[in-house]
């Protein structure tokens, strides 16, 4: 045999030994005989929890360790961001375990209390993923509620250790897994436990670890090639609000601010994304796709905010998007409060939306506004919501299309006239009935009537607008004067009675007081002895009880005009 074949049969040789070795191990000993003994999850449509496996049904979780609640080994390949999902139920809630490796672009780790919930531990982990090496990763939760996270290493020090707080973790009986954005990572789960020593089993062909690709994440991989596009298409017809659905609505008349909130669905013709469904296995709707097409930007001045949550786009080039929060407020002064507390005010919300170089009009169909039962969270109640679209207005960002929102409203007055009007009633009836009375009865029921008005003027004083002087703010304070009013005469009256001056029978007062008619019309006593009208002993303390009498019918007067409704 010549040194040539030799050569040939030695570099062969070389060549075999290698591809078994790198068959065979990782850089974490992982053998592809040991993936075989799992199960397999592909996660490949982004951040979304759709599998949920019972814990107990798992072939391989029978913690030995009757302490332990969890003891769950998986392996994971991919680039970055491998999430799992331990819940008490087959969904996502805020009280699940969430464990987070090679997030942030594979440079940390984390456990989180609850998805997307606050950190309980995180940890630099530059380069802990990787698409072609699995890292295996044992998961173990005790009775008291210790979290220990293995990674690479299952036999040393946990990679992450910490406490789960509040919740108990005997409650959490479902595993998911995941992954974030455009990342793609393939799961190993219900794995047993590794041999300390091989067993001599064949290996299996790692050709089956290759991820597969379906038409819709090839239609993903080519919209994620396009360009980010910073400005709506060319002749864009504008952003169509399809559906409101209003869940709160307040104004608060201390800082002039009116808030609508709730969900909403919008939709808009973008050509520059459609495909051809035959080329991507008639896929016609993907979703998910936020974070690869144009979507608007609402101005900051329009006090706008939400997010959206899901983004669909057809092979039409038609996008919807709902959005599952926003919040829409604005600056609303409060009109001249004489009505109070049956008053009106009117007050305009407004969208801008951003764009670098093109108009980006909004619409809205009023018909497609719809309300919760409950969602007046204020003591205002929505009486009509009208909407007007600008096609260009004077904004601060020059002329752009504007959607305003017109709402009228009106407050909601039973609890105010309910605790006022009666007390205003009362405080007023009394001190008529004062200027009817003598002596210490008088005095009682002029100065019940004064702590009754008082209260009431008090309590009105707290609650009552800044803006602008209510009509029945006023008449309590005509109350109050007519209160002075009454205990003037009273005081009057007893010094009069005390020196019975009397008036001079021929005086033109005396002949006024003496008159039947009047005296007839202010129901008045005789209080007089006399014969004739020329002859008469009429004293000046008759003077006041008729100035009370005229000072009574003013009083009625008066509370009739502020009793009623502005």
């Amino acid at each position: 045999m010549s040194p040539l074949s030799l050569t040939v049969q030695g570099v062969v040789l070389l060549l075999v030994l290698v591809i078994e070795c790198h068959a065979d191990t990782t850089r974490y000993n992982v053998s592809f005989d040991e993936l075989h003994r799992c199960k397999q999850h592909n996660a490949i449509n982004g951040y979304n929890y759709r599998a949920f496996f019972k814990l107990h049904e798992l072939d391989h979780h029978n913690p030995a360790n009757a302490d332990l609640i969890v003891d769950l080994l998986v392996y994971v390949l991919a680039a970055r961001d491998g999430h799992i999902l331990l819940s008490e139920q087959n969904k996502t809630a805020p009280t699940a375990l969430e464990i987070v490796l090679g997030g942030g672009g594979n440079t940390f780790s984390q456990i989180r209390f609850g998805q997307k919930g606050s950190p309980l531990r995180t940890k630099a982990s530059a380069g802990l993923l990787s698409p072609i090496d699995p890292l295996p990763v044992r998961v173990r939760i005790d009775t008291e509620g210790q979290i220990r996270v293995y990674a690479g290493n299952l036999t040393g020090e946990p990679f992450m250790e910490t406490m789960m707080p509040k919740k108990n973790a005997s409650e959490l009986r479902y595993v998911s897994f995941t992954t974030w954005g455009t990342a793609l990572a393939k799961w190993f789960y219900d794995c047993p436990l590794p041999a300390n020593s091989t067993n001599g089993t064949a290996l299996i062909d790692g050709n089956e670890l290759e991820q597969e690709f379906d038409g819709k994440q090839r239609l993903l991989d080519h919209l994620l090639g396009v360009p980010r596009w910073i400005d709506p298409p060319v002749n864009f017809s504008g952003v169509q609000i399809s559906q409101m659905y209003i869940q709160g609505f307040v104004y608060d008349q201390t800082t002039n601010l009116v808030e609508l909130s709730g969900a909403m669905g919008l939709s808009w013709k973008d050509p520059r994304y459609r495909w051809n469904a035959s080329d991507f296995d008639n896929t016609t709707v993907v979703g998910d796709v936020c974070h690869l097409i144009w979507t608007p930007s609402f101005q900051s001045a329009s006090l706008f905010t939400g997010t959206f949550s899901l983004c669909y786009l057809s092979n039409e080039g038609t996008v919807i998007v709902e959005m599952d929060e926003f919040s829409w407020a604005n600056f609303c002064t409060l009109s001249d409060s004489y009505r109070w507390p049956y008053d009106t005010n009117a007050c305009h919300l407004q969208l801008l939306t951003a764009s670098h170089e093109r108009h980006v009009p909004t619409h809205l169909a009023i018909r497609s506004v719809q309300f919760d039962p409950e969602y007046e969270q204020s003591e205002w109640s929505v009486k009509t919501i009208g909407k007007h679209e600008y096609e260009q207005t004077v904004t601060p960002y020059g002329q752009q299309p504007m959607l305003q929102l017109h709402i009228e409203m009106t407050r909601k007055s039973d609890i105010h006239s309910v605790s006022i009007y009666p007390s205003y009633f009362v405080a007023n009836l009394l001190i008529s009935i004062s200027f009817l009375s003598d002596g210490r009865s008088r005095l009682l029921l002029n100065s019940l009537g004064l702590i009754v008005l008082l209260n009431t003027f008090l309590s009105l004083s707290v609650i009552v607008p800044r803006a602008g002087v209510p009509k029945i703010y006023l008449f309590f304070e005509w109350s109050l004067v007519f209160y002075t009013i009454s205990s003037i005469f009273f005081a009057i009256e007893l010094w009069l009675k005390r020196t019975r001056t009397n008036i001079p029978p021929g005086s033109w007062i005396g002949r006024v007081i003496s008159f039947p008619a009047l005296r007839f019309a202010l129901a008045m006593d005789q209080r007089s002895n006399y014969n004739t009208l020329e002859h008469k002993n009429v004293r000046w303390d008759e003077v006041t009880c008729i100035l009370n009498r005229i000072m009574m019918l003013v009083v009625v007067i008066v509370f009739a005009i502020g009793f009623s409704k502005p």
